[in-house]
């Protein structure tokens, strides 16, 4: 219970004090980033939940989007742009990793958090009138697809040590784990299209996994934080696209 304190404190701007953390138990924590996913999804759901009835689907899925950025202090976004910015650079891989530990927003980065943005609010004002509870799914989703890329994924030399030791520490097990939860969740109490979106989502994690091993030789701190928003966002836009197609046949 303590590591998922430590966790929820470190992923979250809840302010859990806890005293006598070591590095150790500080790594050990990070395993445990779906279950903070599980309660980021769980007041997501009950703030949207609250916002439906103000009947306007679009300022809904905005403040949705807005209690999202806070609750979380924006750090997975943080990760999201920096990464961007050294994709798409152009650049070589000492090039990149340095834009990674660069503080400053670049122009690629601004434009992919613009895009993730638009991208999200669109798919909310199609997916929340029909089922709110796919908001404590997609974080989990996000934060599982991170896990699963750390198992199988190896350590972008020169990116920074917090990537690294998660890489060491994450196992087959924990993937295994997480995924038994996760299936049967969203089958059983959401229904097929959540199901059948987030495996899809799981298998385009995969290649994106492999496009970063491509790209910057594995993954880093940075990239777990743009796995987690990407993953997602295309969680969502499979859903939005799934269930809008699901509609037309049933109708």
């Amino acid at each position: 219970m303590r590591k998922i304190l430590i966790a929820i404190s470190f992923f979250t701007r809840f302010p859990i004090k806890l005293k006598d953390v070591s590095e150790e138990e500080f790594y050990d924590s990070m395993i445990f980033m779906p279950l903070v996913g599980l309660l980021v999804g769980a007041i997501l759901f009950a703030v949207s939940w609250v916002l439906s009835y103000i009947h306007v689907i679009q300022l809904q899925a905005l403040f949705t989007m807005i209690v999202y950025i806070w609750i979380t202090g924006g750090l997975h976004l943080d990760g999201f742009a920096d990464t961007v910015d050294a994709l798409f650079s152009a650049r070589d891989h000492a090039k990149m990793m340095e834009i990674m530990k660069d503080s400053r927003l670049g122009s690629f980065g601004a434009i992919g958090l613009i895009l993730l943005f638009l991208t999200i609010w669109s798919c909310y004002t199609v997916i929340l009138p029909e089922n709110l509870l796919i908001l404590i799914l997609m974080p989990v989703i996000g934060r599982y697809c991170a896990i699963q890329t750390c198992c199988f994924s190896t350590y972008a030399e020169g990116g920074g040590g917090l990537g690294r030791r998660i890489v060491e520490m994450t196992k087959p097990w924990h993937v295994l784990l997480y995924l038994v939860l996760i299936l049967p969740f969203a089958w059983f109490a959401i229904g097929p299209v959540a199901f059948f979106a987030a495996l899809g989502t799981m298998v385009i994690n995969l290649g994106l996994m492999l496009y970063l091993q491509h790209k910057i030789g594995g993954i880093t701190g940075d990239t777990i934080g743009l796995t987690i928003e990407l993953t997602q966002t295309i969680f969502l836009v499979v859903l939005a696209v799934i269930q809008a197609n699901w509609m037309l046949l049933a109708a």
